[in-house]
């Protein structure tokens, strides 16, 4: 037995296509500095504690929008070039002051310190509040202020407890 042979449909013939003009070589892109994480914040048991951080942050933020709102008006009231670069100049006083209070949020320095982090750059008072904080140490925090050591076993206060503690002597 043969096969049947379907019949074919024709082809419609194709048309010929232009060339492509050559594209110009793409110059390399410089790879993009990783972000550094965000340390994660520990958590603090002591909710008055907590309380008291809140208002000293609202007071903080209370008083950097009164300081941009002066900015503002002065920098509107700037008419000389003179006038400007006092401005400019306040500006960078009030963005330094709070990068100093950040940092040593960050790195859990006490607020008279944060005055006395240096640095012109971010990078330099960066590196000056992490050596602060290694001089200063970390402050202990909820639990960990004083105290008996956890990992040491407790002296018995039972006497009879207390005599099978003496060695006996052996015959």
């Amino acid at each position: 037995m043969a096969t049947p042979v379907e019949p074919v449909e024709p082809v419609e013939p194709v048309e010929p296509v232009e060339p492509v003009e050559p594209v110009e070589p793409v110059e390399p892109v410089e790879p993009v500095e990783p972000v550094e994480p965000v340390e994660p914040v520990e958590p603090v048991d002591d909710i008055e504690s907590l309380r008291a951080q809140l208002a000293a942050t609202r007071k903080e933020s209370a008083r950097y929008r009164v300081k941009a709102r002066e900015t503002a008006d002065a920098l509107k009231a700037a008419k000389t070039p003179e006038e400007f670069q006092a401005v400019a100049d306040q500006v960078t006083s009030l963005e330094t002051s709070l990068h100093r209070e950040q940092l040593a949020r960050k790195y859990n320095l006490p607020d008279a310190l944060a005055a006395r982090i240096t640095g012109d750059t971010d990078e330099e008072r960066d590196a000056d509040a992490k050596a602060l904080s290694v001089v200063v140490g970390s402050r202990p925090t909820g639990r960990e202020r004083g105290g008996l050591d956890p990992t040491t076993k407790a002296v018995p206060t039972d006497p009879r407890e207390l005599a099978k503690l003496v060695p006996r002597e052996r015959r």
